[in-house]
């Protein structure tokens, strides 16, 4: 359940980006870049009952509230809705959270849904291993500027391979998608969210991080680019500027006193 802040705030017509909790937590790092950065305001929670709970001080500098598992972010001119995920899906729920989140977007009247993901680099194809390690997945877009911006970008689709022309058949496009999310590892609800969105007719893209477990700030990084650039979010950003929460992430100093 969408819990707005004000009865002011509608989603009509923006664009929705939200991250998956999945390997290296890169999708939800670079939402915190996206957030901190644009200085976006929280403008309500969403309530899911599949997800663990968890409340915390905010994240943000700009931000005083207190965070909880599923918060919802906009620009001030309503263009951009984003979506930061704070806690996974609990033991066997995850297809259900995936089903609230496709409801979300039917109701939220999107005009653009961008799913943010990543995957175990340890378990890609040989396919993958070569070329971009950030892959795009398109579903029911045909948004011809925004595809030729990805293919600029060299955000190669992910389960195309050379010299295999793309099925124009809608069996054809469903096993051929089917094929590609089973090369997904360690994704969270990309899987189950992505059929669900084929089956619904509605276009999504998803923004494809490959990458291993560690310190993946550098991941979250080029993620934030790639999707910076891929839907031209904010043209002016020379840096990209980390949440106080960072200072934490991958510590030089540990305190004693957490011992």
């Amino acid at each position: 359940m969408f819990v707005k802040a004000s009865e002011t705030v509608t989603t009509r017509g923006s664009t929705l980006i939200l991250p998956t909790v999945s390997i290296g937590n890169v999708p939800q790092l670079g939402m915190d870049l996206l957030i901190n950065t644009l200085q976006l305001s929280r403008v309500g929670i969403i309530d899911d009952s599949a997800l663990l709970p968890v409340s915390g001080v905010s994240a943000f500098d700009h931000i005083p509230s207190r965070l909880v598992p599923l918060e919802v972010y906009q620009s001030s001119d309503a263009k951009w809705t984003l979506i930061q995920q704070r806690s996974p899906p609990l033991s066997k729920h995850h297809r259900l959270f995936a089903k609230s989140m496709l409801e979300y977007i039917k109701a939220g009247e999107f005009d653009r849904v961008v799913l943010l993901t990543s995957s175990d680099a340890a378990l890609r194809t040989d396919a993958l291993i070569d070329g971009p390690q950030i892959r795009s997945i398109s579903i029911n877009c045909d948004e011809r500027i925004l595809i030729d911006r990805l293919q600029a970008l060299s955000l190669t689709d992910f389960g195309q391979r050379r010299g295999v022309a793309i099925a124009d058949d809608m069996d054809s496009k469903e096993s051929s998608l089917a094929g590609v999310l089973k090369q997904l590892h360690a994704a969270g609800i990309a899987r189950p969210l992505l059929d669900m969105c084929q089956e619904a007719g509605i276009p999504v893209l998803a923004l494809v991080s490959l990458v291993n477990e560690g310190d993946n700030i550098a991941d979250a990084i080029m993620l934030a680019n790639a999707v910076n650039a891929a839907l031209g979010i904010a043209t002016t950003i020379d840096q990209w500027r980390p949440p106080q929460s960072w200072q934490w992430l991958m510590p030089d100093n540990v305190p004693s006193e957490l011992f």
